[in-house]
């Protein structure tokens, strides 16, 4: 039967322990992955990998530092659906990417169930954050560097409320987080994108684009390559009738395809063999910096890099979290 500790301090001071799993608010995952790497465990943060660019850079350095692992929680990339879409790029099914939709708006934007998502110094910031890190670490994960990002960051909701089942107000709080944002990319492979991260600012009913992919030959959309000839292909059965046993089998060991599974089982394995997880520190930063590209470009009310995001050259939202933080 496991100990039980209500404090990561006592028990880093109690236990040696090999690796940690950690799911707790965003702030304290680069504060508590940090002491657990300085105690000699790997450590894999829920997402986003830390609250800043900075938070996420200190936490690979400390890895590097004490020869960690350092890992980032990322699923989606790993579902059956996504595999397929990267193999259908690489085999060049849709040809040259060249279009990336993806965004939706999401329902009441005044009711919550997480107090700290709204508060910056908690969480970092709002949806394009919280929700956004799985989105840039698709973009990323596809069709590689983003190069430029002008994006334009909102909240409509200065006060959120918690409600019971009855829709009566058991708890308020304020918000200095954004809800949504609207963004053009510019991805280094020529093509360009348009992110629409709102979800949390939404009222009477919700609205999902989902993700539009657009090549020369056709587009990736709702699970099916439609090509200009007008034939449709599933993605999942392209995935099944075209991947190698291989890949298959590098993709979805033991034939499991659930994707929290496999992050787990990706970290233990690194952690057995010291190979390195495909989520590791450098790709959890690249996914934190694009989203902050968005909020960035919106602060300073012109076009960024996001390659100066990644180096903590631009951060004036986050400057004032990594003061908070001591870095």
């Amino acid at each position: 039967k496991p100990k039980v500790y209500t404090d990561y301090k006592k028990l880093l001071e109690k236990e040696q322990i090999d690796s940690a799993d950690i799911c707790t608010d965003h702030r304290t995952h680069s504060i508590i992955a940090v002491e657990c790497l300085k105690a000699g465990a790997h450590a894999m943060c829920e997402k986003p990998m830390g609250i800043t660019v900075k938070a996420c850079q200190q936490m690979i350095d400390v890895a590097k530092e004490r020869g960690k692992i350092v890992a980032v929680a990322e699923n989606y990339r790993r579902g059956l659906g996504a595999r397929a879409v990267k193999l259908a790029l690489e085999n060049g099914v849709i040809g040259s990417p060249q279009l990336y939709l993806q965004g939706g708006v999401g329902s009441r934007d005044d009711n919550i169930t997480t107090v700290w998502r709204h508060h910056k110094l908690d969480a970092g910031d709002g949806t394009i954050l919280d929700n956004g890190v799985h989105d840039s670490d698709l973009m990323y994960y596809w069709l590689g560097e983003v190069d430029e990002v002008y994006g334009v960051a909102f909240s409509f909701a200065p006060e959120k409320y918690r409600r019971d089942n009855k829709g009566k107000i058991i708890e308020r709080t304020y918000n200095d987080v954004h809800d949504g944002g609207f963004a053009i990319f510019k991805f280094a492979n020529g093509a360009v994108g348009q992110w629409s991260p709102a979800y949390w600012c939404g009222h009477g009913e919700s609205s999902h684009l989902g993700i539009w992919l657009y090549g020369s030959k056709g587009v990736i959309k709702g699970g099916e390559a439609i090509l200009d000839d007008s034939s449709r292909i599933n993605m999942e059965k392209y995935f099944k009738e075209n991947a190698n046993d291989e890949l298959k089998e590098k993709y979805f060991p033991y034939g499991i395809t659930d994707g929290v599974t496999h992050e787990v089982y990706d970290f233990m394995n690194c952690i057995l063999t010291g190979g390195t997880p495909e989520t590791d520190g450098v790709m959890g930063l690249k996914a934190v910096a694009i989203a902050y590209s968005l909020i960035e470009s919106s602060c300073l009310g012109q076009p960024v890099k996001v390659k100066d995001v990644e180096s903590g050259k631009i951060d004036k939202w986050q400057s004032e979290i990594n003061e908070s933080l001591g870095l």
